[in-house]
């Protein structure tokens, strides 16, 4: 079919309308002046040339219409359609101009007065919005605007202007039984108002309309974090301007709003709620806990996935908390929980959305969290002293050394006493507890390690990173995959890193070359730039005296500073041939798991050319930490789908846009 021209010439012998491919009419015919049915103009029709045309179906007749308006230049509106008993048969269709009619209650003999007055949808829409923030406590809902409050000027809304003019052009169509065809029985051309040029065509609300494939994309850039408006700018860009892009900015608004609208058919908590669940269907380890008010709305909201698990089992000797502010239209804040992972990034250790920052609150923001990671820990160690550990007295003895207050001497010593008297040396499972010994008992738990960490920078680095996706106008439900998004991202930078880690060797120095070298092959890239940084240190301090003790067969070494004599470290060193150990005055290997410059000068005076054991910090090697793993849903397959098949359909038509006659036939 030709674009400029409608031929609407039979193909049969009867007059039957013919089969009218029309495309999408906002694109394709906004700019064209001269278009044509039957070669006449569409705006010289009458009411004689469409006699003996028949439609087959109704979306026949409003096809025809849609495009006749597009042409002449008004916006059309269904305004009849008369139908049998059954309700399965049109009989009667009138099509008019959207002009047609005058608004209900508005003559032109009206007083408006100086007071405008609200509509019925903006108060059902302002209750609506009251109903949503409802789930939330009282102290988190904001004042509710009353829309024509004179005490507040913003808040006055302004009627709308008037569209409608009692324009009489119209078009009928009525059904002829014997037939089973429409044709026309009224067709009426005249306007009382101007028509549209043009360039203004576009923006006639009837040839207005924002397409499934359209969401899918915007909807698809927002879960990145493109704002609306940027989408809405690309699709104008693809289609080559916005009278192409077939609809307004608006229209996406109210499109993307009716769909969200959908989401909150059962509230907005209740929609947050359902988000969670399909979460914990997907993640067997995803753990979330809620509390509700007196009135029995979403109060505290808490939740970690499975990572998040793995993280903390890695890494949860750190754990920094801060809460940030804007990031929800009920403004609840957001508190989040992270640690220090092997390459000292930040990690995620669970988020929670808190009705206020009180003692109480946090009280239970800390409760919840600790009950969420050490619930499956918990559960395992239960399972397991009853499958592995016979007699009720042996297993009050493992609970005791698992909370009691020792030191770790004290407790070194308990446990011995422990295995050697219930004769557990061969048990195979209480081995492999002790291996992870520092993950459970309490005496471990003394330590004051920090990894480095003095500010919570690192809560306040990952608040800017939500900050991106996340605004202080988004809903609940809004909130959380967006926050999943980021947290993605996060992740795969992180995973990065373990790539990094493990394929490339790091760049040695030649002071102390054979320590560094194993330094690299054992801890992340960024570790060994740490401990690096102090062997190149090393070479600034000097030995000056060494002390055997005669009982406990311990060296101690006194270090100080070259030209600098006044400063002194004291080095406590444990000769052994397979793993010595030392301990620093300067309690930096306690503080950040680093060894210090004064332990290495003490290595070189003692010709120690291998790297301690004891100077390992597992929580900074290569191997610290899993990656946990979940099940793909339904919808993520459906969305990879979807982008592979954008991707194809993208080089198809950059491809075809290269020639006329490629355009032509794609």
């Amino acid at each position: 079919m030709n674009r400029n021209s409608v031929d609407g010439s039979s193909s049969d012998s009867s007059d039957s309308a013919e089969s009218m491919a029309y495309t999408d009419l906002a694109e394709e015919g906004a700019g064209q002046e001269f278009m044509e049915y039957r070669g006449k103009p569409f705006k010289d029709l009458t009411f004689d040339d469409l006699r003996d045309v028949e439609f087959g179906t109704i979306a026949e007749v409003d096809e025809f219409y849609s495009y006749y308006s597009l042409a002449t230049g008004f916006s059309m509106r269904k305004r009849r359609c008369d139908k049998n008993r059954a309700g399965t048969l049109v009989l009667c269709r009138q099509l008019v101009c959207s002009k047609q009619g005058q608004r209900r209650g508005v003559g032109p003999n009206d007083d408006y007065g100086d007071e405008p007055l609200p509509k019925e949808r903006d108060v059902e829409r302002t209750e609506s919005i009251q109903k949503q923030k409802d789930i939330c406590s009282e102290t988190s809902v904001r004042t509710k605007r009353v829309i024509g409050d004179n005490s507040n000027p913003k808040a006055r809304k302004q009627i709308r202007r008037l569209t409608r003019g009692n324009c009489p052009s119209s078009m009928t169509v009525k059904l002829c039984k014997d037939r089973g065809v429409y044709y026309v029985s009224e067709f009426t051309t005249f306007h009382n108002h101007k028509l549209a040029k043009p360039k203004h065509r576009h923006f006639m609300r009837s040839h207005r309309k924002v397409k499934d494939s359209d969401i899918a994309a915007v909807t698809a850039m927002r879960k990145v974090s493109v704002k609306t408006s940027c989408a809405y700018e690309y699709l104008v860009h693809a289609a080559g301007g916005h009278e192409f892009v077939g609809f307004t900015i608006k229209d996406l608004y109210n499109k993307l709003n009716k769909g969200h609208a959908e989401v909150l058919l059962d509230g907005d908590a209740q929609a947050c709620v359902t988000w969670m669940n399909m979460k914990a269907m997907r993640d067997p380890q995803f753990y979330c806990f809620l509390s509700v008010d007196e009135f029995g709305r979403l109060a505290n909201l808490f939740w970690r996935d499975g990572q998040a698990l793995v993280d903390y089992n890695a890494f949860g000797e750190i754990l920094i908390f801060d809460s940030m502010y804007k990031s929800n239209i009920y403004g609840k804040p957001l508190a989040v929980l992270v640690g220090c992972n092997n390459h000292r990034a930040t990690v995620l250790f669970g988020c929670a959305l808190l009705v206020d920052e009180t003692e109480e609150t946090y009280m239970w923001l800390l409760t919840s969290f600790l009950t969420s990671i050490h619930r499956n820990c918990a559960w395992h160690i239960g399972k397991n002293v009853v499958s592995n550990l016979k007699g009720a007295e042996t297993q009050r003895e493992f609970s005791h050394l698992i909370f009691a207050g020792l030191t770790i001497e004290e407790w070194e010593g308990r446990w011995q006493y422990f295995v050697s008297m219930n004769q557990l040396q061969n048990n195979k499972w209480v081995s492999s507890m002790y291996d992870k010994r520092d993950r459970w008992a309490e005496a471990f738990f003394r330590e004051n390690f920090f990894g480095g960490i003095c500010s919570t920078q690192r809560c306040e680095g990952m608040n800017r990173n939500l900050k991106v996706g996340i605004g202080r106008s988004m809903r609940l439900y809004e909130v959380m995959p967006r926050m999943e998004k980021t947290i993605a991202r996060i992740r795969n930078r992180i995973a990065e890193d373990d790539y990094r880690s493990e394929h490339f060797e790091p760049v040695c120095g030649t002071h102390m070359r054979c320590l560094q070298e194993e330094v690299g092959r054992i801890f992340t890239h960024d570790i060994f730039l740490l401990i690096k940084d102090q062997i190149n240190y090393e070479s600034k301090f000097v030995v000056v005296h060494r002390e055997e003790h005669p009982t406990t067969g311990m060296t101690l070494l006194s270090v100080t500073q070259y030209g600098k004599p006044h400063r002194l470290w004291i080095v406590w060193y444990q000769p052994e041939v397979v793993n010595p150990t030392f301990d620093c005055s300067c309690k930096l290997f306690q503080s950040d798991g680093i060894p210090c410059c004064h332990i290495f000068a003490v290595m070189k005076f003692e010709m120690v050319t291998a790297f301690p054991k004891s100077l390992i910090k597992n929580r900074w090697t290569k191997v610290a930490c899993r990656t946990h793993t979940g099940s793909a849903n339904v919808t993520s397959v459906q969305i990879a789908r979807y982008g592979e098949l954008m991707s194809i359909a993208a080089n198809l038509c950059h491809t075809a846009s290269y020639t006329a006659e490629s355009f032509a036939h794609t």
